[in-house]
Protein backbone atom coordinates (compact mmCIF):
# COMPACT_ATOMS: atom_id res chain seq x y z
CA UNK A 1 0.00 0.00 0.00
CA UNK A 2 1.39 3.44 -0.69
CA UNK A 3 1.73 6.63 1.42
CA UNK A 4 -0.94 8.37 -0.85
CA UNK A 5 -3.92 6.76 -2.34
CA UNK A 6 -5.15 10.21 -4.08
CA UNK A 7 -3.36 12.74 -5.63
CA UNK A 8 -4.95 16.26 -6.14
CA UNK A 9 -3.40 18.29 -8.85
CA UNK A 10 -3.79 22.34 -8.92
CA UNK A 11 -4.34 23.58 -12.32
CA UNK A 12 -3.21 27.04 -13.26
CA UNK A 13 0.32 27.54 -12.29
CA UNK A 14 0.86 23.69 -11.39
CA UNK A 15 -0.35 21.86 -14.52
CA UNK A 16 -1.01 24.79 -17.26
CA UNK A 17 0.80 27.37 -18.02
CA UNK A 18 -1.98 30.20 -17.10
CA UNK A 19 -0.71 32.20 -14.29
CA UNK A 20 1.16 34.74 -15.98
CA UNK A 21 -1.75 34.74 -18.55
CA UNK A 22 -4.15 35.49 -15.97
CA UNK A 23 -2.16 38.42 -14.27
CA UNK A 24 -2.66 39.89 -17.64
CA UNK A 25 -6.01 39.84 -18.15
CA UNK A 26 -6.44 40.87 -14.57
CA UNK A 27 -3.82 44.11 -14.83
CA UNK A 28 -6.00 44.99 -18.75
CA UNK A 29 -9.01 45.27 -16.18
CA UNK A 30 -7.87 46.97 -13.20
CA UNK A 31 -6.29 49.62 -15.91
CA UNK A 32 -9.96 49.86 -17.48
CA UNK A 33 -11.21 50.81 -13.95
CA UNK A 34 -8.73 53.59 -13.29
CA UNK A 35 -6.06 51.56 -11.76
CA UNK A 36 -3.13 52.08 -13.34
CA UNK A 37 -0.53 51.09 -10.91
CA UNK A 38 -1.13 47.50 -11.21
CA UNK A 39 1.60 45.89 -13.85
CA UNK A 40 1.04 42.19 -14.75
CA UNK A 41 4.10 41.14 -12.50
CA UNK A 42 2.65 42.98 -9.46
CA UNK A 43 -1.41 41.19 -10.06
CA UNK A 44 0.21 37.76 -10.11
CA UNK A 45 2.28 38.58 -6.82
CA UNK A 46 -0.61 39.92 -5.15
CA UNK A 47 -3.68 37.94 -6.46
CA UNK A 48 -1.62 34.39 -7.50
CA UNK A 49 -3.96 31.65 -6.66
CA UNK A 50 -6.71 33.60 -5.56
CA UNK A 51 -10.49 33.89 -6.61
CA UNK A 52 -11.49 36.47 -8.37
CA UNK A 53 -14.11 37.14 -6.45
CA UNK A 54 -11.70 37.60 -3.67
CA UNK A 55 -9.87 39.94 -5.39
CA UNK A 56 -12.06 41.98 -6.86
CA UNK A 57 -13.27 42.43 -2.69
CA UNK A 58 -9.48 43.05 -1.68
CA UNK A 59 -9.35 45.95 -4.98
CA UNK A 60 -12.66 47.50 -3.80
CA UNK A 61 -11.59 47.41 0.09
CA UNK A 62 -7.93 48.95 -1.14
CA UNK A 63 -8.88 51.43 -3.10
CA UNK A 64 -12.35 52.56 -1.86
CA UNK A 65 -13.58 51.96 -5.06
CA UNK A 66 -16.64 49.99 -6.84
CA UNK A 67 -15.63 47.92 -9.81
CA UNK A 68 -17.69 47.15 -12.48
CA UNK A 69 -20.51 45.10 -12.11
CA UNK A 70 -19.49 42.52 -14.53
CA UNK A 71 -16.21 42.24 -14.36
CA UNK A 72 -15.85 38.46 -12.96
CA UNK A 73 -17.37 37.65 -16.37
CA UNK A 74 -15.56 40.00 -18.29
CA UNK A 75 -12.75 38.13 -16.63
CA UNK A 76 -13.57 34.75 -17.71
CA UNK A 77 -14.27 35.76 -21.54
CA UNK A 78 -10.98 37.29 -21.89
CA UNK A 79 -8.98 34.65 -20.05
CA UNK A 80 -10.82 32.39 -22.18
CA UNK A 81 -9.56 34.07 -25.27
CA UNK A 82 -5.79 34.25 -24.06
CA UNK A 83 -6.00 30.29 -23.67
CA UNK A 84 -7.21 29.77 -26.83
CA UNK A 85 -4.08 32.07 -28.45
CA UNK A 86 -1.14 31.17 -25.93
CA UNK A 87 -1.86 28.20 -23.06
CA UNK A 88 0.85 26.25 -22.65
CA UNK A 89 1.56 23.12 -20.46
CA UNK A 90 3.79 23.48 -17.36
CA UNK A 91 7.18 21.60 -18.60
CA UNK A 92 6.46 18.26 -17.25
CA UNK A 93 3.31 18.12 -16.60
CA UNK A 94 2.12 15.33 -19.18
CA UNK A 95 4.94 13.02 -18.13
CA UNK A 96 3.95 13.31 -14.38
CA UNK A 97 0.30 12.97 -15.63
CA UNK A 98 0.86 9.86 -17.59
CA UNK A 99 3.34 8.79 -14.46
CA UNK A 100 0.95 8.82 -11.59
CA UNK A 101 -2.39 7.77 -13.67
CA UNK A 102 -0.79 4.66 -13.99
CA UNK A 103 -0.02 4.47 -10.20
CA UNK A 104 -2.63 6.06 -8.04
CA UNK A 105 -5.74 7.53 -8.51
CA UNK A 106 -5.75 11.82 -9.53
CA UNK A 107 -7.84 14.44 -9.60
CA UNK A 108 -7.69 18.47 -10.46
CA UNK A 109 -8.40 20.97 -7.60
CA UNK A 110 -8.70 24.66 -9.27
CA UNK A 111 -9.65 27.99 -7.70
CA UNK A 112 -10.50 28.58 -11.22
CA UNK A 113 -13.44 29.96 -12.98
CA UNK A 114 -14.89 25.93 -14.13
CA UNK A 115 -15.27 27.22 -17.83
CA UNK A 116 -11.28 28.38 -18.19
CA UNK A 117 -10.35 25.25 -15.99
CA UNK A 118 -12.23 22.88 -18.08
CA UNK A 119 -11.11 25.01 -21.38
CA UNK A 120 -7.29 24.91 -20.47
CA UNK A 121 -7.46 20.99 -19.66
CA UNK A 122 -9.47 20.16 -22.73
CA UNK A 123 -6.94 22.83 -24.84
CA UNK A 124 -4.11 20.69 -23.54
CA UNK A 125 -5.88 17.15 -23.64
CA UNK A 126 -5.27 16.57 -19.99
CA UNK A 127 -8.95 15.97 -19.62
CA UNK A 128 -7.91 12.22 -21.13
CA UNK A 129 -6.44 11.70 -17.80
CA UNK A 130 -9.04 13.00 -15.47
CA UNK A 131 -12.82 13.50 -17.49
CA UNK A 132 -14.74 16.49 -15.95
CA UNK A 133 -16.34 14.17 -12.82
CA UNK A 134 -12.55 14.33 -11.59
CA UNK A 135 -12.46 18.39 -12.01
CA UNK A 136 -13.22 19.81 -9.34
CA UNK A 137 -13.46 23.92 -9.27
CA UNK A 138 -14.84 26.51 -6.44
CA UNK A 139 -17.88 26.28 -7.64
CA UNK A 140 -18.61 23.54 -6.21
CA UNK A 141 -18.17 24.46 -2.50
CA UNK A 142 -19.36 27.32 -0.24
CA UNK A 143 -15.15 28.28 0.26
CA UNK A 144 -12.48 28.34 -2.00
CA UNK A 145 -8.86 28.25 -1.42
CA UNK A 146 -7.52 29.19 1.20
CA UNK A 147 -10.04 27.21 3.12
CA UNK A 148 -9.86 23.28 3.33
CA UNK A 149 -13.63 22.71 1.17
CA UNK A 150 -12.47 22.12 -2.20
CA UNK A 151 -9.87 19.46 -1.63
CA UNK A 152 -12.23 18.11 1.52
CA UNK A 153 -14.98 17.71 -1.41
CA UNK A 154 -12.53 16.48 -3.94
CA UNK A 155 -10.65 13.48 -1.71
CA UNK A 156 -14.76 12.59 -0.60
CA UNK A 157 -15.80 12.75 -4.31
CA UNK A 158 -12.92 10.62 -4.99
CA UNK A 159 -13.60 7.52 -2.37
CA UNK A 160 -10.46 8.99 0.15
CA UNK A 161 -8.88 9.98 3.50
CA UNK A 162 -7.44 13.13 4.01
CA UNK A 163 -4.35 11.64 5.53
CA UNK A 164 -4.06 9.55 2.00
CA UNK A 165 -4.24 12.71 -0.32
CA UNK A 166 -1.42 14.20 -1.70
CA UNK A 167 -1.86 17.80 -2.99
CA UNK A 168 0.46 19.48 -5.57
CA UNK A 169 0.19 23.49 -4.99
CA UNK A 170 2.05 26.42 -6.36
CA UNK A 171 0.31 29.19 -4.95
CA UNK A 172 -0.11 30.39 -1.02
CA UNK A 173 -3.62 30.09 -0.57
CA UNK A 174 -4.07 25.95 -2.25
CA UNK A 175 -1.02 24.92 0.58
CA UNK A 176 -3.08 27.10 3.27
CA UNK A 177 -6.02 24.89 2.09
CA UNK A 178 -4.07 21.66 1.70
CA UNK A 179 -2.42 21.80 5.03
CA UNK A 180 -5.52 22.89 6.22
CA UNK A 181 -7.59 19.66 5.11
CA UNK A 182 -4.79 17.68 7.03
CA UNK A 183 -3.19 16.63 3.33
CA UNK A 184 0.72 16.20 2.44
CA UNK A 185 1.14 19.56 0.18
CA UNK A 186 3.79 19.59 -2.41
CA UNK A 187 4.44 23.32 -2.67
CA UNK A 188 5.50 23.67 -7.06
CA UNK A 189 8.16 26.21 -7.74
CA UNK A 190 8.61 25.99 -11.21
CA UNK A 191 6.07 29.03 -12.36
CA UNK A 192 7.20 31.12 -10.33
CA UNK A 193 9.43 34.21 -11.57
CA UNK A 194 11.54 34.23 -8.03
CA UNK A 195 11.78 30.63 -7.12
CA UNK A 196 13.54 31.63 -3.99
CA UNK A 197 11.02 33.56 -3.00
CA UNK A 198 7.97 31.35 -4.17
CA UNK A 199 10.03 28.11 -2.05
CA UNK A 200 10.33 30.72 1.85
CA UNK A 201 6.38 31.63 1.09
CA UNK A 202 5.05 28.12 0.35
CA UNK A 203 7.40 26.76 3.14
CA UNK A 204 6.00 29.57 4.80
CA UNK A 205 2.40 28.39 4.67
CA UNK A 206 3.33 24.73 5.79
CA UNK A 207 4.24 22.86 2.48
CA UNK A 208 5.73 19.45 3.86
CA UNK A 209 7.50 19.46 0.54
CA UNK A 210 9.05 21.48 -2.34
CA UNK A 211 9.59 21.07 -5.58
CA UNK A 212 10.78 22.96 -8.21
CA UNK A 213 10.20 20.60 -11.20
CA UNK A 214 7.36 18.57 -11.90
CA UNK A 215 9.12 15.45 -13.48
CA UNK A 216 11.20 14.99 -10.08
CA UNK A 217 7.68 13.83 -8.36
CA UNK A 218 8.40 10.79 -9.91
CA UNK A 219 11.22 9.82 -8.54
CA UNK A 220 9.53 10.89 -5.36
CA UNK A 221 6.48 9.49 -5.45
CA UNK A 222 8.80 6.16 -6.40
CA UNK A 223 10.58 6.28 -3.01
CA UNK A 224 7.21 6.54 -1.12
CA UNK A 225 5.81 2.50 -0.65
CA UNK A 226 4.39 0.43 -3.54
CA UNK A 227 0.86 1.19 -4.77
CA UNK A 228 -1.86 -1.29 -6.00
CA UNK A 229 -4.85 0.25 -7.47
CA UNK A 230 -6.19 -3.15 -6.86
CA UNK A 231 -5.98 -2.90 -3.16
Amino acid sequence: MSDFDLIIYDCDGTLTDTETLYAQVTCELLHDNGLSMYTPEKCLESFQGKTWAAIRNKIESDHDIKLCDDIVERYAEQAKIKLEKSLQPVAGALELLQSTSETHEICVGSNGERSNVLASLYQLDFVSFFTEEKIYTKCQVENGKPEPDLFLYAAEKMGHTPERTLVIEDSVPGVHAGVAAGMHVIGFTGSAHDVTVAESRLKEAGAHTIMQELIHIIPWLKSQKTFDKSA
